[in-house]
């Protein structure tokens, strides 16, 4: 044989041996060579075996995962035989978003159009913990026709990168001005009651006055998302307030709040009233005498119930050259669920609140008054605040100071969606 064919021989022999012992190495995964990881799941090893012709081997086990972002990645099982000959096995890990983006819907859930005049959209957010803010990628489909009396439909979608789509919608009641008394109206519950809250200064949130789910039904809120917003809210409480110098305050300190605003108070506050909107602080309904609406909330004083309602709203129209934001709340703290229905009704959201102390007493001192303020904040919390109470006044800076360092933020109760 000549020296060459010995050659190749040789390393056709020593090719047969490499194969040979490269797969007498098994390898073998436990559970599936595929798996999906949720986004910030944490992974958990399978594990593997390894063994060379039935005598079992060493195995060493690495990956690349990166559970907090979104990929493909690799485990990487090795095993090496007596010849030092090494064999790889792979398992491939997809770490996945399933989370929707989240849009809010900025005004309300329910929107009421007059009649003949044109909707506005009120605008919208989205979000997404992957991709960050998808709001230039929603797409909105509207059926609004003003010209006719009805209810319709705004839906609007967003899909994130990984596929996941959410559709949220609103709701426009295109109507006159006035409606009509319904029999409904006879078989909603009229009992009187009076707002609470078992705020336990634990920053746990509170339960309410009612269930919040039935209240829902109604457009009725008393909380906000479970996050770290805080919504001030203001009762006006007669002429005689701080609401001018908190409206101010609030500004300065780049803080938007609600006031709820009486009917008789607009007619001799008009031009602060129209500067606090252009501040961007929201105005809303506490009907125009602060009556005992409950009382009215019947056939014979339908009427009568709608005049406190908008009477206020052409008040606003008149000051601002704007439609008022339909917000409402009970006068007194008095409500029953068939005003709540009749408020939805005219497409108002009607708004309790979930922290509050007894702020109309007016001798309160500032740090007396920090110290209520501060023991009763918790996620979504909404504060029912009088602005006749000068402590209230004075606390409220070193509160909007505090509430930021404990990482809080602001926001205005008609941004409020679930």
């Amino acid at each position: 044989m000549s020296k060459k064919k010995k050659m190749i021989f040789l390393l056709f022999f020593c090719w047969l041996l490499w194969i040979s012992t490269y797969w007498g190495i098994d390898i073998h995964m436990n559970g599936n060579q595929t798996i999906r990881l949720k986004l910030g799941e944490t992974y958990e090893e399978l594990g593997a075996t390894a063994s060379f012709f039935g005598k079992n081997l060493t195995i060493t086990t690495k990956n690349n995962i990166q559970n907090d972002q979104v990929g493909f990645y690799k485990v990487e099982y090795k095993s090496r035989n007596f010849l030092g000959i090494a064999r790889t096995k792979t398992r491939t890990v997809e770490v996945y978003d399933a989370s929707k983006p989240l849009i809010r819907l900025k005004g309300n859930i329910i929107e009421v159009v007059p009649l003949d005049s044109k909707y506005v959209e009120p605008g919208y957010t989205a979000e997404d913990d992957v991709d960050g803010n998808l709001t230039s990628k929603v797409q909105v489909e509207s059926n609004v026709d003003s010209t006719k009396e009805g209810m319709y439909e705004v839906i609007y979608r967003v899909k994130d990168s990984s596929g996941n789509e959410t559709i949220v919608k609103r709701v426009i009641q295109v109507r006159g001005k006035i409606i009509r008394y319904q029999d409904k109206y006879d078989k909603t519950d009229n009992t009187k009651n009076g707002w609470w809250t078992d705020n336990k200064f634990d920053q746990v949130r509170p339960k309410g006055g009612a269930d919040i789910n039935r209240l829902k039904e109604y457009s009725a809120y008393f909380l906000g998302p479970d996050d770290k917003t805080i919504y001030l809210t203001f009762d006006e409480g007669g002429n005689d307030t701080y609401l001018d110098e908190i409206a101010d305050l609030l500004t300065k300190n780049n803080v938007n709040a609600t006031f709820f605003l009486c009917g008789h108070f607009m007619e001799d506050h008009k031009e602060e009233v129209k500067k606090w909107v252009q501040n961007g602080h929201s105005i809303g309904n506490h009907t125009f005498h602060h009556r005992d609406t409950v009382s009215y909330a019947n056939e014979d004083g339908f009427e009568e119930f709608q005049k406190e309602i908008t009477d206020v709203e052409d008040l606003y129209q008149e000051i601002t050259g704007k439609p008022m934001d339909r917000l409402y709340r009970s006068p007194r703290g008095e409500w029953s669920y068939r005003e709540l229905q009749m408020v939805q009704d005219m497409g108002y959201r009607s708004y309790f609140w979930s922290a509050d102390y007894r702020d109309f007493d007016q001798t309160y001192s500032k740090e007396y008054s920090l110290d209520q303020l501060m023991k009763r904040y918790h996620n979504g919390a909404i504060y029912m605040l009088h602005p006749k109470q000068k402590g209230t006044y004075e606390a409220l800076e070193d509160f909007i100071k505090e509430m930021r360092k404990l990482g809080y933020q602001f926001g205005l109760v008609k941004d409020i969606s679930f």
